[in-house]
């Protein structure tokens, strides 16, 4: 987990690197109140369903992809699931989220629904989709390929990639910016929560927010002071 949040992360990506489609767009959190998430991506794309292909997705065939796919996540990995933004059946349901649960997934996100709600709620595993629907994904869709790239909401994820979420949304991190921009935005993240109790106690935003350097050594000055919330310029 991250002391991070989506938005600081979105606004680096974008000063530091222009990277504008970090935002996978059109999902909500199943769960608002346990949303928040981050992991490295491990992705899977469906297909329109194809009927002479029909008996190949069925979970009591064990070569199904889906097993291929349970087999292996790692705890902490997020699945990704490129279900073509249809909203009207449910790409995974409860049976499915309690092994995800189980083997540690740390979320899903989904471009595209989920069935069995509730009973997905009651795990409490972290779920970003385009709703839920009772069908099943076979009314309309079939899982096609796995570890390949897909477009989630208007984002591009790679297998690898580090996706987050939390009550803003779900965003994609490519693999070899995460660590830095993660650890930057929690410190930024940090800062702008000293920065809100100023504003807060009657400050103006100017030369405050955005944070100069200046700024930022008032900042590390009073972390370093204790963080006293009665002193927040030491």
């Amino acid at each position: 987990m991250t002391d991070a949040t989506t938005a600081t992360v979105t606004t680096l990506l974008l000063k530091k690197h222009g990277i504008r489609s970090a935002h996978c767009g059109g999902l909500t959190a199943l769960d608002p109140a346990r949303c928040r998430f981050v992991g490295r991506a491990v992705t899977a794309r469906y297909v329109p369903l194809r009927e002479d292909r029909l008996a190949e997705q069925s979970l009591s065939n064990a070569n199904a992809l889906m097993h291929t796919i349970l087999a292996s996540l790692k705890p902490g990995d997020v699945l990704v699931l490129d279900g073509m933004g249809v909203a009207d059946t449910g790409l995974i349901g409860d049976v499915i989220a309690a092994r995800l649960k189980a083997i540690g997934v740390a979320g899903v996100v989904a471009d595209g629904a989920v069935r069995d709600a509730a009973e997905i709620r009651g795990l409490g595993l972290p779920v970003f989709c385009k709703g839920a629907a009772p069908p099943p994904s076979f009314t309309r869709l079939m899982l096609a390929d796995m570890g390949c790239p897909v477009g989630i909401g208007g984002a591009t994820v790679f297998p690898g990639d580090t996706i987050m979420g939390d009550e803003d949304g779900v965003v994609v991190l490519p693999a070899a910016l995460a660590g830095p921009i993660l650890t930057e935005a929690a410190e930024q993240d940090a800062a702008e929560k000293w920065i809100r109790l100023r504003v807060e106690a009657g400050e103006v935003l100017a030369g405050l927010y955005p944070p100069s350097e200046a700024t930022m050594a008032q900042y590390r000055s009073w972390v370093a002071a204790g963080s006293d919330t009665a002193k927040l310029v030491p």
